[in-house]
């Protein structure tokens, strides 16, 4: 009796781990298909990162890379903050970063309106408004280049034709910023259009028609319904595009090299010449990775921001 019960108990342990295996076997597989391309993304993203960040406690430089690299703890940290080339790079930075997402987005934010209307010739204008942000950024920074050399430069040819002296766009310390600025402006406006776009039509109608209705003017629809509401995707989009204004490097660099006279040297360029010019390559990635440490501070702004802007928008919705 005893081995009758045996037998029924041996296959139900069977089919238990059986079963278990197939569920391991689900729950693992996304893992093994993923593998070859975690694997590729160790080799090719993590160890630089890993052995950049091992390098920035070191003193390598071209003059001692036989010798081997020799560590010295937080000398290259603390050199980068007593570096005055740092601080203006950093400044440089900060203006570029301020200057052009400003402007995109006082410009994004129309051009989103005119988007989102009705209006004839619509279906060619939309994408036309969206052609720069699909141009590649080597692309962009050789267009300008040529569209504002001094000779032979279309803009000083139309400067020209309208009786104006000629300006050094890319060679005066007063209007290299300007002329990037605006290089900018024009390459990813449309980017920020299209973020804001998606906002504007995720919008629910009956506020704006309640507004209407109680006789409201466009400017209060917009001040008092309409920012408000937008205020998670306005966060998404500015704050996306600081992080990626503060870290841009080659259309800047295509168009004026970080000149003249370092009027344009973003962090990012400091550190490339850093790096590759002057072959400090330890002093490189320490400045490398305090541009790290403040992106992570941007994003983890990026992020509390935007939770709590949802959750106030959500409160407001309730009510």
């Amino acid at each position: 009796m005893a081995r009758t019960q045996w037998y029924p108990a041996r296959a139900l342990w069977a089919t238990r781990l059986t079963l278990q295996g197939q569920r391991l076997a689900r729950r693992a597989l996304p893992y093994v298909l993923m593998a070859p391309a975690l694997g590729l993304l160790a080799v090719v993203l993590v160890y630089p990162l890993l052995y950049s960040f091992r390098l920035s406690f070191t003193d390598w430089t071209l003059l001692n890379f036989r010798t081997g690299a020799k560590f010295i703890g937080l000398a290259n940290y603390q050199k980068v903050l007593l570096d005055g080339d740092f601080w203006n790079a950093l400044g440089v930075t900060l203006v570029f970063m301020v200057s052009s997402t400003a402007i995109e987005f006082a410009l994004g934010l129309g051009i989103a309106h005119l988007m989102a209307r009705d209006y004839r010739g619509k279906g060619w204008l939309n994408p036309l408004i969206l052609l720069p942000f699909m141009c590649t950024n080597v692309v962009v920074g050789l267009v300008f280049r040529i569209m504002m050399n001094y000779d032979l430069g279309v803009i000083n040819y139309l400067l020209d034709l309208v009786h104006l002296p000629p300006v050094n766009w890319l060679g005066d310390v007063a209007t290299a910023m300007p002329a990037v600025v605006l290089m900018d402006v024009w390459n990813m406006t449309s980017f920020m259009a299209l973020l804001l776009l998606a906002g504007l039509q995720a919008l629910p109608e009956e506020p704006f028609e309640s507004a209407i209705i109680d006789g409201a003017s466009r400017a209060q629809i917009l001040w008092h319904i309409t920012l408000p509401m937008l205020r998670p995707v306005i966060l998404v989009a500015v704050l996306w595009r600081l992080i990626d204004t503060f870290k841009v490097f080659d259309v800047i660099y295509i168009l004026t090299g970080g000149g003249p006279a370092k009027a344009t040297d973003t962090m990012s360029i400091f550190a490339f010449r850093t790096g590759f010019q002057f072959f400090k390559l330890g002093y490189a990635s320490a400045i490398a990775y305090i541009m790290v440490l403040i992106m992570l501070v941007l994003a983890i702004v990026a992020v509390r921001l935007t939770m709590q802007s949802a959750k106030g928008l959500r409160k407001v919705n309730r009510v």
